[in-house]
Parts: C-alpha cells; structure tokens; sequence
C-alpha cells in the first residue's frame, strides 16, 4: 500500500516538475498566463510534501519554506514589477526545491532500497529539480546585481527569467550553445558548479541504480 502511495506521489511530482520547467514560455503571454503558470507551483509544492511525509523526513522546514514561497509568489503576482518580491520569490522556491533535492536523493540513495520504478521516477525528478533550481539562484543572483549574465542576441536588453531558465537547463545537460552568457565571476562560478553537479549526479545515480538492479534477488517485488 505503502509502495502504491510513493509510486504515485512520484509520478504526480515528476509530471508536475517537468510541466513547470519545460512549460515556462506560457509566462510570456501576459498576467493571466503568468498567474496560471504560478499556481501550477502549488502542485509541486504539495506533492513535494506528499513525498518528503511519507519518507519521513523533517516537514517543518520544507513547510515553512513552501509559505513563504506563497507569500512572496502572490505578492510577485499582484506587483510583477516588484523586485523584492520577485527575488523574494525565487530565494524560496530555490531553497524549497532544495530540500526536496535532498529528500529525494537520500531516497534514491537508501542502502535498503530495493529495485522498483520509483527510484526511477525519484532520479529522474532530481536532475529535473536541479536545472530549476540553478536556474532560480541564477535569476536571483541577476536580481540582486543586475547585468550577472547577458543575452548575446540582445545585449542592451534586461536578460528575462525564462532565458535563464533555458541556460539553466542547457548548462544542466553540459551543451552550452553560448548565446547566454555569464558575466559576472560568481555568475561563471555557479554556472560551472551547475555542470559539474549534473556531471556527479548522473555518474552516480547510473551506478547506484546499476547496482540496485544488479545485485536485486530474483523473485523480489522489483
């Protein structure tokens, strides 16, 4: 029943993140879109802590961290151009997704854990999760000292969240086309620490299910 109840938390948190993350251009289409995008954060929130609950994890601090995330992404809302609220709102959806990171990887990383599509669906929801949250520690280091990193396309312009959720995700899968760029030596440095954590990740996320599936006993619930 247990295992029931995960399979679907994860499945619903998976569809969920990779709706958030590859659904962002619907943002550029005005305040309503911006404000329907938003609310799809309310799901990952609360599948988020679906999943920390049943792993038995700490709740206060990700709750906490998820109501402040709401307060300043209502705030954002009402006042888009509010840049408190706006760096407000990405300080805790980043610090949110963190924890969540965490969770997820100790679940995936569990001595005990048996094979099962779970843990599929959990690493599968951390590389997802850390494109995004690189990207919103790159939108909230662009915040707080503006001209961080540059659009090459249009260099005289204000670089836009959903670009930096692009180089996030492209600095994430190590392709870097070049036509974002950071600037900025602490923009150059998160930037690379994004690469080399994605590169870490998926070496030893491949090993850790290698040897999951590998040494699992026939006949088993995997």
């Amino acid at each position: 029943m247990l295992r029931d109840v995960r399979f679907r938390d994860l499945a619903l948190l998976l569809l969920v993140v990779a709706v958030l993350q590859f659904g962002y251009p619907i943002t550029l289409y005005g305040a309503l879109w911006n404000a329907l995008y938003t609310v799809l954060y309310a799901g990952m929130i609360a599948f988020g802590l679906r999943t920390v609950r049943t792993e038995g994890h700490h709740m206060p601090p990700v709750v906490g961290v998820a109501i402040i995330f709401s307060c300043f992404a209502g705030w954002s809302v009402v006042d888009r151009d509010n840049t408190v609220a706006e760096l407000g709102r990405h300080l805790s959806i980043a610090a949110f997704q963190l924890l969540l990171i965490v969770s997820l990887v100790l679940f995936v990383f569990r001595r005990h854990r048996r094979p099962g599509p779970e843990l599929i669906l959990a690493a599968i929801s951390v590389y997802l999760l850390l494109g995004a949250f690189f990207a919103a520690c790159f939108m909230a280091m662009e915040l707080s000292a503006p001209g961080s990193f540059t659009d090459l396309a249009a260099p005289d312009e204000a670089i836009d969240w959903s670009l930096l959720m692009y180089f996030g995700f492209v600095t994430l899968a190590t392709v870097g086309y070049g036509d974002v760029v950071p600037l900025a030596p602490w923009a150059q440095a998160l930037s690379a620490m994004q690469a080399v954590t994605a590169t870490l990740f998926l070496t030893t996320v491949i090993a850790r299910l290698v040897g999951v599936y590998t040494v699992a006993p026939r006949g088993g619930d995997g």
